[in-house]
C-alpha cells in the first residue's frame, strides 16, 4: 500500500493540495500565528495524477485519514484545485465508509456504495455537501437511519433524508430496538 500525504483545506471532502496562505501561516511568528492544519493522509494500492485534467484517481484499499474524518473505499476520483482554490468535487465509490465526530462529540458511522462531495459558493452562500447513494445507512449511538439518497450538508451541519426509516436504539435495556417511522 502506497502512502501519500497532503495538507487539506477542509475535513472530509478534504483532499486538496496545500494552499499558499496555509504555508504563509507556517512562517508567521508570535501569539497571533494560526496553527497549520495537520496533514491528511491518503493511502491506496495505486494512484494516477493527470496534470492536464487536474484529476487524481486512487484505486484499491483507499483510506483517507483526516483529523476530523476517516474514509475508506475502493476507488476515489478527486478534481484537484488549481492555484490555491478550494477543493470542489470528490467521488468515492465501492464499499464507502465514513466515520466522523461532530462538535458535540457525537460519533457517526456512514456506509454507502457511493459518496459525492461538492463545494460551491453561490451568491456568497457556501454549499458543501456529501451525497450518499447505494443503500446508505448512518449509525449513531442512539439511532440507525436508512435513506436513499442521504445528504450530509456540511455547511449547515445536518443530514437531509429522503423517505427515511429510522430505528431507535434503546439504551439501558436488553430489549430490541424500536422503529421510529
Amino acid at each position: 500500500m502506497k502512502k501519500l500525504i497532503f495538507l487539506l483545506a477542509l475535513g472530509v471532502g478534504g483532499l486538496a493540495m496545500a494552499q499558499t496562505n496555509g504555508l504563509a501561516a507556517l512562517a508567521t511568528k508570535g501569539p497571533a500565528a494560526a496553527k497549520p492544519k495537520p496533514p491528511t493522509e491518503i493511502n491506496s494500492d495505486s494512484a494516477d495524477f493527470d496534470l492536464n485534467t487536474h484529476q487524481a484517481i486512487y484505486r484499491g484499499h483507499v483510506q483517507v485519514v483526516d483529523p476530523k474524518v476517516r474514509l475508506t473505499c475502493e476507488l476515489m476520483l478527486v478534481d484537484l484545485p488549481q492555484g490555491g482554490e478550494h477543493l470542489n468535487h470528490v467521488v468515492a465509490a465501492t464499499n464507502v465508509v465514513v466515520d466522523f465526530t461532530n462538535e458535540r462529540g457525537e460519533k457517526y458511522h456512514v456506509t454507502a456504495a457511493q459518496a459525492v462531495y461538492d463545494f460551491k459558493v453561490v451568491n456568497a452562500v457556501t454549499n458543501e455537501t456529501v451525497t450518499f447513494t447505494g443503500k446508505p445507512v448512518v449509525d449513531t449511538t442512539t439511532t440507525t437511519i436508512y435513506s436513499e439518497p442521504m445528504v450530509w450538508d456540511r455547511a449547515r451541519n445536518h443530514f437531509i433524508f429522503t423517505e427515511p426509516t429510522m430505528i431507535s436504539k434503546e439504551t439501558g435495556t436488553n430489549g430490541p430496538a424500536s422503529k421510529l417511522f
